[in-house]
């Protein structure tokens, strides 16, 4: 297969399609030109449409789209996400979070102008479970959530899943108490079902007294799970980092071509790493970046790192943290020129002065349990009376000893065989 090098105009004729017996659905002449005359009219029609579809029906037309590339697996497909949401926001179309109660399957369009998170987009949520959710829903509580969703469709790290994301904030109980406990607050409720109704009673867990992950912590579990976050802007995110005077994306943008920036502060939303492949070049075969960049006001645009810059980054970011690498979501502070690229104007990368680290995700997300022995009236709190210990059978009540005495391992999912 051939690549075009020059088109040239050479006005109107008739031309005609022609049927060639050959490997190739495309066929070149003998003067090295193709033909294909139905692709170019499909081709045609096709833009046509797409083009009237875009003009008329934007919104919808964009999330038809965006469908389409959560869907794929093209290495593209994530920058083209972010693409298509930039766009969506230039329509004044608002991309909300993820709620348990509201969201479908997928992307959705509510209220005319929000764009509601489809569940299908939280990584360990499967077909199954956001069947399970749509069907039984709309939940009142967490409680009810837990006694009424089937355990072997909504596995415990899919309920972490919801809750790491925000999709499980309207039952006002922390993201970080679902998320370690959720797997013991099952256990639990299963041995209260035993001897309760859960349609006329209420199981209520002893939920430890403690605070919620900070905001850092959240904003990298949002983007662990959801790919990116809701929660705050980055600047809040990265502490620090983009506190002092720099130049923002939307002052780059105002500036000519080749005009020296400095500093610019962004974090790298995506990216990629070739060989330059133009032999004439003084680069030719070496490793270079195309990046997509955002600062805190998360405007975006695009920049270059040549050959000998690429160098200078990664080490720059050893210096700072030698298990860190390049990667999405790290913030660069650094100089550049501006370039003019078919109207849209990004950096040319010159030099590094700081980076910022990716936020981490919490230090410990081990499951945790709460030891009923230890609460002062269980009677009181409503969990396991003497009496229910009592009802259970022998093999249960040493299960529940050993599993309270930490003797036993608390499982990812009770109903795991």
């Amino acid at each position: 297969m051939g690549n075009i090098k020059s088109v040239t105009e050479i006005g109107k004729f008739q031309t005609y399609d022609l049927e060639v017996d050959h490997i190739d659905h495309q066929f070149y002449l003998s003067n090295g030109m193709l033909t294909s005359n139905s692709h170019s009219i499909l081709y045609s029609m096709s833009s046509y449409k797409t083009a009237y579809l875009k003009g008329h029906f934007p919104v919808e037309f964009l999330l038809a789209n965006l469908m389409a590339e959560i869907k794929s697996n093209s290495p593209d497909a994530a920058s083209n996400i972010e693409k298509i949401k930039k766009e969506l926001r230039k329509h004044k179309v608002k991309i909300v979070p993820p709620d348990i109660n509201y969201s479908k399957l997928t992307y959705s369009i509510s209220d005319g102008n929000k764009l509601m998170t489809g569940l299908d987009a939280l990584k360990f949520v499967g077909d199954d479970a956001i069947k399970e959710i749509i069907e039984k829903r709309p939940f009142k509580s967490f409680f009810d959530f837990m006694a009424r969703i089937d355990s072997k469709k909504v596995r415990a790290n899919s309920i972490q899943a919801l809750a790491a994301a925000g999709a499980m904030d309207s039952f006002k109980i922390p993201r970080k108490l679902i998320f370690l406990y959720i797997s013991d607050y099952r256990k639990k409720l299963q041995v209260w079902k035993k001897k309760h109704d859960h349609a006329k009673e209420e199981f209520l867990y002893p939920w430890p007294p403690d605070t919620d992950w900070s905001i850092s912590e959240l904003y990298a579990l949002e983007n662990f799970y959801l790919g990116e976050s809701f929660v705050c802007k980055p600047a809040e995110a990265y502490g620090k980092f983009f506190k002092d005077s720099h130049v923002t994306i939307y002052e780059v943008r105002k500036e000519p071509d080749k005009t020296k920036v400095r500093p610019v502060k962004a974090i790298v939303r995506d990216y990629f790493e070739f060989k330059v492949k133009k032999e004439t070049s003084k680069y030719y075969g070496q490793p270079m970046v195309k990046a997509i960049i955002e600062d805190k006001n998360g405007d975006q645009c695009s920049c270059t790192i040549f050959p000998d810059r690429w160098k200078i980054v990664q080490d720059r970011i050893k210096e700072v943290n030698s298990k860190a690498e390049f990667d999405s979501g790290i913030g660069l502070s650094f100089s550049g020129s501006t370039n003019n690229y078919e109207n849209n104007i990004g950096i040319i990368l010159d030099d590094v002065y700081t980076v910022a680290t990716i936020p981490a995700l919490p230090a410990d997300l081990k499951a945790k349990k709460v030891n009923l022995k230890e609460a002062k009236s269980k009677e009181k709190l409503g969990i396991l009376s003497t009496t229910d210990y009592a009802d259970l059978t022998l093999e249960e009540r040493l299960e529940e000893m050993l599993y309270d005495e930490g003797l036993i391992d608390l499982d990812e999912d009770p109903d795991d065989d």
